[in-house]
């Protein structure tokens, strides 16, 4: 079918039953698949209204139609569902090797919908569909459950071949931070889908299959994969920063500008003293591991050594140093590394949990609570008490349950809801919106929180790749911020990875796509796609609750400017912005898609 199997699996939890479905054809070309497809199919059938938590909440899992072909970088995994976190639709995105293998067991689609009685693993290999008991895995970490699921196949290949996506004692406890992990560490990109998950008893999704995928024309396809693996490789972003240090190697280049946040966004950093690269390769033995049919291998594996978490792991990466790290005020790179690891073993956010944290330390700090409150010593730069809060918040006890409710819940239990840094009730990906401005407006008005994975303004603002713009200027943002936006949107339907943009522009992908899916698409085709799918989303929000009124950043950032450095004195023009971007948008005032604008899209009777 040319990328597509053409097959959904439908799994209602309650009745213990499943059922095999073909998908529309029609929703396949509005929405592509992976993010577009899983939005299409998930506000069809649930109800804005619904509460996350309650059993007539579904997740769904969508790859997209490149996912599995041989595409370059085609793993991604879209994972969709109402965050218990934000109660905005997720679209959270999953890397690694998932997205393939689910393919590969003959669904481009797993519907999960209900809820167990008791909890348990969905199991899908080679055909043979099962709900296999999870009371011996409930309670165990990420690693352990998949470990030990693995070993009870009895068959080192078999275990080989299977990927699991797995929730940790973070999600069977509904914490709203709580996230997904997939392939061992990998954290999916979404807080509050593990809760989700855990919510319906779901323990774990294990996929293995032996299905073939076809392309509509093979020696095209291969042509277009080498010269795209030959631009990548010639990209000193994507064959040198990206390969030697994956995502950390954006630390170096924003701390300069007073990108990198310190101490919950209250200044930027002031050191790099043990952060950059060359103290990355001292801390860890770097080992790079790629997601599937990807050349760039941004994944950094390691053997983490310290004494609280010791064994296999992963390097730490942008996010977890700017938001478990300088934004907690710490800046050892072994326990920022183990903090992100305990994220993973529990199946916490790290973005979220890091925001957690540091918003703590500021209630601190301000003398608004104190550590015989918090029975925990949380204060800026203290590293040991970062990683026992981390190793307390899964465990719902004491003040440690305040915590495990997010950022925004921990600010306002304390009636000081100014100290929350954050969008949407998702606390803010480790980028000052003051000084880079583009990014500022993204994270405002993106339909799952203020996350930098759904609009790449930086690639522009601060890596100059296509366009070389000032990050600290406000002109051409609005229209910046409305294309990548579309740009990822469409990229995630078809389920390709994003950092690629760093060595290939989107224009490079159409022959890809064609070859792949025997279509005639142009890039503005598909980035109609792209803009079709992101106002379903938002008209899902909006009929959720969640408008306009909803894209503000925190007064810190409109209202206290940058103390030194680049850009002193600057603060964030979102509100300036938010106009034209609606505009651009065919919004309103309110930032509601207008009539026309949904007739243009094809998206009226949604």
């Amino acid at each position: 079918m040319n990328g597509w199997v053409g097959r959904c699996l439908r799994v209602n939890l309650t009745e213990g039953k499943h059922s095999i479905e073909e998908l529309v054809p029609e929703s396949r070309e509005k929405f592509l698949g992976g993010r577009g497809l899983g939005v299409k199919v998930y506000a069809d059938e649930v109800p804005p209204q619904t509460d996350p938590l309650s059993p007539d909440n579904k997740l769904i899992f969508s790859s997209g139609p490149l996912v599995g072909t041989g595409a370059v970088t085609g793993a991604s995994c879209n994972v969709v569902t109402k965050s218990s976190l934000s109660g905005t639709i997720a679209c959270a995105k999953m890397r690694g090797h998932f997205g393939a293998e689910m393919k590969y067991a003959g669904f481009d689609m797993i519907i999960v919908e209900g809820k167990a009685e008791s909890p348990v693993i969905l199991s899908i290999m080679d055909d043979k569909i099962r709900l296999v008991s999870a009371l011996e895995y409930w309670g165990r970490s990420t690693s352990e459950t998949e470990d030990r699921f693995k070993a009870s196949l009895g068959d080192q290949w078999t275990a080989r071949e299977t990927f699991l996506a797995t929730i940790g004692p973070a999600g069977e406890r509904l914490l709203p931070i709580a996230n997904i992990v997939n392939d061992r560490f990998l954290s999916v990109g979404g807080a509050g889908i593990g809760a989700v998950m855990g919510s319906k008893n779901l323990k774990a999704v294990a996929v293995k299959g032996q299905h073939s995928l076809e392309v509509s024309d093979g020696n095209r396809f291969v042509q277009v994969v080498n010269t795209m693996i030959n631009k990548l490789n010639s990209s000193p972003l994507t064959s040198q920063s990206m390969t030697q240090w994956g995502t950390a190697f954006l630390v170096g280049l924003c701390y300069p500008k007073k990108i990198l946040p310190n101490n919950n966004f209250l200044q930027a950093s002031v050191s790099l003293k043990n952060l950059g690269t060359d103290a990355l390769e001292s801390a860890f033995a770097l080992r790079s591991r790629g997601c599937f049919a990807c050349p760039v291998a941004c994944i950094k594996k390691t053997e983490m050594k310290h004494h609280i978490y010791e064994g296999k792991g992963m390097v730490p990466t942008y996010l977890a140093i700017g938001s478990l790290g300088l934004n907690c005020g710490i800046s050892d790179l072994s326990t920022i590394g183990t903090a992100s690891m305990l994220c993973a073993e529990a199946g916490l956010d790290p973005v979220a949990a890091g925001g957690t944290l540091a918003t703590a330390m500021e209630l601190v700090e301000k003398k608004v609570t104190t550590k015989d409150e918090l029975k925990i010593d949380l204060q800026f730069g203290n590293d040991n008490s970062l990683l026992e809060a981390l190793q307390l918040i899964s465990t719902k006890k004491g003040h440690a349950k305040r915590m495990g409710q997010g950022a925004k819940a921990l600010a306002e239990s304390f009636e000081r809801p100014d100290l929350f840094m954050g969008v949407k009730g998702m606390s803010m990906a480790p980028f000052d919106p003051r000084a880079i401005q583009g990014m500022g407006l993204h994270f405002a008005t993106c339909n799952y929180g203020p996350h930098h994975l759904y609009g790449y303004t930086f690639i522009d603002e601060l890596l100059g790749v296509n366009e070389n713009l000032d990050p600290l200027t406000t002109e051409g943002k609005p229209a910046l911020v409305k294309l990548y936006q579309d740009t990822t949107a469409v990229m995630d339907s078809l389920g390709l990875c994003n950092w690629p943009l760093m060595g290939l522009k989107f224009k490079n992908f159409v022959p890809l796509i064609n070859s792949c899916l025997g279509t005639n698409y142009t890039a503005d085709d598909l980035l109609s796609i792209g803009e079709r799918v992101w106002n379903a989303e938002r008209l899902f929000n909006v009929k959720a609750g969640i408008d306009g009124s909803h894209d503000k950043l925190p007064a810190r950032f409109t209202e206290e400017p940058i103390s030194c450095g680049n850009g002193e004195g600057q603060v964030s023009m979102v509100n300036e912005m938010l106009p034209e971007y609606y505009s651009l948008r065919g919004w309103s005032g309110q930032g509601v898609p207008l009539a026309e604008t949904l007739k243009t899209l094809e998206l009226e009777d949604s």
